[in-house]
């Protein structure tokens, strides 16, 4: 794994994960600032289920930073060119340039309250959504 002093090299993007984005939209949207005063305009919010999205989208070398769990795993395992950090890393790299101070607390909480902290049967949820598309097909 690389350092934290290229990352800025490569094209960032801000993975909050979907339930977190879902849920939480005003802890996303205090993260995303915090990490684009860091980064300024090089990092973009990316909105995608890990679970659902498209191999074909990441084809460029690019850094992912995420809060969920799952998507870290899932992104990880899958794409050999995004390099994976976890948001609390890249804080606690950064947190005496820039504290988060009493949010750090509420995002802490945030997380809790949602899905992130566990991990998604993925199989399972392949499993699923192949169900879901033979049936929605299915002519009557």
């Amino acid at each position: 794994m690389d350092t934290f002093d290229n990352i800025a090299q490569y094209p960032i993007y801000f993975a909050p994960g979907c339930q977190l984005l879902q849920l939480q939209p005003t802890m996303v949207s205090d993260v995303y600032d915090y990490l684009r005063r860091l980064f300024g305009n090089k990092i973009r919010l990316y909105t995608r289920c890990c679970g659902l999205d498209d191999a074909n989208q990441h084809d460029e070398e690019a850094v992912f930073i995420t809060l969920c769990d799952t998507c870290f795993k899932i992104y990880g395992s899958t794409y050999a060119n995004l390099h994976m950090r976890d948001f609390w890393d890249v804080y606690d790299e950064y947190k005496s340039i820039y504290p988060l101070g009493d949010k750090e607390d509420e995002l802490r909480k945030a997380l809790k309250s949602t899905l992130c902290d566990y991990t998604l049967p993925q199989k399972a949820l392949k499993n699923w959504m192949e169900e879901w598309k033979t049936w929605s097909t299915k002519e009557d």
